[in-house]
């Protein structure tokens, strides 16, 4: 009978064993799969990422040459989009100074919060101003197709 109970509790420890090796891999497999995916953004520009991201709700919705006439009037916002990214690089570089002092000053790192937002709705305003100044510049049928639902 005790070599029985010994049997089944190399039994237990080994299931649990295999289960804890199958929760691991799944970690790492996800982690690895979260890697791969960030790095399909590898050498597109931020800016370019940017621009087109308030463009993501259009499509489908407009047709293709619609499409590439807002594409190319929000174009002209990459310069100042470019502007707006190396503010906020600079702003979350001093944000990080300051999260880093040994005594770390939290109304400062709140200011600092702060303009970062700040800095993030004057960029997004400007892209979705461009973007719909565009949009209402088509002729009404080209944007009859809002109102539906986008193809998929």
């Amino acid at each position: 009978m005790t070599d029985l109970r010994g049997i089944l509790r190399r039994d237990r420890w080994l299931a649990a064993g295999l289960i804890v090796s199958l929760a691991l891999n799944a970690f790492f497999l996800g982690a690895l799969a979260t890697d791969f995916i960030r790095v399909k953004w590898t050498g597109v520009p931020p800016e370019t990422r940017a621009l087109h991201f308030e463009m993501r709700w259009l499509q489908g919705r407009l047709p293709d040459s619609s499409l590439r006439q807002i594409e190319t009037a929000i174009s002209s916002q990459r310069p100042t989009t470019v502007a707006h990214l190396d503010r906020l690089r600079q702003l979350r570089s001093d944000l990080a100074v300051m999260a880093a002092a040994p005594s770390p000053d939290r109304a400062a790192i709140d200011a600092q919060l702060a303009a970062i937002r700040s800095e993030i709705e004057a960029m997004q305003g400007e892209i979705q101003n461009a973007t719909m100044d565009a949009l209402l510049a088509l002729p009404p049928e080209a944007r009859a197709g809002l109102a539906a639902e986008p193809e998929r």
